[in-house]
């Protein structure tokens, strides 16, 4: 096993072997070259044009030796960092880190329980609750903000979540000139340009159009991105027998042409920028054609898709934690669990989807704080256990000796805490369930304790005051 391809987690699920992670990686690489792929953005193909791609009005065919020159060049280890600027993910071999999906547009009403459109303040509320729990690593609007000009909701979500959190900051943008607008934001809370480029806090979702189509205004973003030494995630998202191939290892191999077409553009541009490749893998229910993330076949496609990027020692984005359940019941839980779980086996550095419900379509605050508890449940599980000469207490075995009691020894004393305890997820007797809130109830009344304490970390009022200047006049001119 090849130092990339090592995780620190002891559990380790390694679904292919290098010769395998080869093979898909060099197919990844044939398919750019070969196949190609379709570039709207102009300055994209005469960037790969100069680099020795071959062009064809919108179609661009890239050397394997391009592709491979680009993994060498872009970082192995992605670095975010909180608002303040200290390190907060390091996206490296073995690190597994988990965050909110993004923009979703329906989402359940706290107070009334009902169904509805999400609007600006679910992003800022929902920034608050992730700002609060501990194994929730970045924060992201999402939910999306219905309630203000179209033009101008990514900036107005961003607005929201901004002086609610100090951690870093997933977000999207509908076009570069929107994202000039996001970095005015993105400056003023961290001081100035070049303290942003070197501590950045914040990373890019930006998506193809998969599959092998790349959209003008997501390379304007990336080139952006790359000029600016700014992270982004490129994600591809890949459909067995819709947007790719039926096999897993086919819609694998396309989805890695995909998001390291983007990984070469930016690395063109500016080598060294950091970059973080992604491909979701989604299955299709062929009977409705439908997307559907509740099948062992996503699960597995992911696995795969860590091992190759590991094997490649590239930082990586995947989607695990979502469900097509519309409701808190066994089946979402049986989703989010296996999904979190397959993840901290795999390895995956940034895992996303936490608060997702019907593939994406739904959000519920309470599943937020569901995931944060079972992924610390799951940590434990796959972490290991010390063994030194302190975990293995000869000398209290001795002390105690045979038929003896540990209770009172004070090594009981010093490690009793040492274990994980359930805070909301704890097991209940049959005649306990009348008498104590339902889970989700639970959940939910979490959620408004935390919300009702208000923002941990709040921003100085000058900045938000910044911000808030931005805001207007982003409204003011879009």
């Amino acid at each position: 096993m090849s130092e990339t391809m090592q995780t620190k987690h002891p559990a380790f699920y390694q679904t292919l072997n290098q010769e395998e992670c080869a093979k898909v990686a060099e197919s990844a690489y044939r398919i750019l070259e070969n196949t190609g792929c379709i570039i709207h953005n102009a300055e994209a193909r005469e960037i790969l044009h100069k680099a020795g791609g071959a062009v064809e009005g919108e179609l661009v065919k890239i050397p394997v030796s391009l592709t491979k020159w680009a993994v060498e060049k872009a970082p192995s280890v992605v670095t975010l960092y909180d608002r303040e600027g200290n390190p907060a993910m390091d996206l490296a071999p073995g690190k597994v880190y988990f965050g909110p999906a993004i923009t979703i547009t329906q989402i359940d009403d706290l107070e009334t329980g009902k169904r509805r459109a999400s609007v600006k303040a679910d992003s800022a509320n929902a920034a608050i609750l992730m700002d609060a729990l501990e194994n929730v690593s970045w924060v992201s609007p999402c939910t999306s903000a219905s309630d203000v000009k179209a033009s101008v909701a990514d900036i107005a979500e961003l607005h929201a979540i901004l002086p609610c959190t100090r951690k870093p900051v997933m977000y999207w943008s509908q076009s570069v000139h929107n994202l000039e607008y996001q970095f005015e934001m993105f400056e003023a809370v961290a001081g100035s340009a070049e303290r942003l480029a070197e501590r950045p806090f914040m990373v890019n979702l930006v998506c193809p159009m998969d599959p092998l189509t790349h959209t003008d205004d997501g390379m304007a973003q990336l080139i952006y991105l790359a000029r600016r030494n700014s992270p982004a995630v490129y994600i591809a998202g890949i459909g067995f027998g819709l947007s790719g191939p039926i096999t897993m290892a086919g819609g694998v191999a396309i989805g890695m042409a995909d998001t390291l077409a983007g990984l070469v553009v930016s690395q063109l541009v500016n080598p060294g920028t950091p970059f973080i490749v992604s491909k979701f893998s989604d299955n299709v229910d062929m009977r409705t054609m439908s997307v559907t993330h509740s099948n062992p076949e996503m699960l597995v496609a992911n696995a795969a898709t860590a091992d190759v990027f590991r094997y490649m020692g590239l930082p990586f984005c995947s989607n695990f934690g979502g469900t097509d359940s519309g409701s808190f019941d066994q089946i979402a839980a049986f989703d989010k669990s296996i999904q979190l779980y397959t993840s901290l086996l795999s390895g995956t550095n940034m895992n996303f989807a936490l608060g997702a419900y019907e593939s994406g379509a739904y959000a519920k605050f309470a599943d937020i704080v569901f995931n944060n508890e079972i992924i610390g449940f799951l940590k434990v599980l796959t972490g290991g256990m010390e063994v030194s000469e302190e975990t293995l207490a000869e000398d209290v075995i001795q002390e105690v000796g045979p038929g003896g009691v540990f209770l009172s020894e004070e090594h009981t004393l010093d490690h009793i805490h040492d274990f994980w305890e359930a805070d909301l997820l704890k097991p209940r007797t049959s005649r306990q369930t009348g008498e104590v809130p339902g889970v989700e109830e639970g959940l939910n009344q979490r959620v408004k304790e935390i919300l009702a304490k208000g923002i941990t970390h709040p921003l100085k009022a000058e900045i938000v005051e910044k911000l808030d200047g931005i805001m207007a006049r982003a409204e003011a001119e879009l």
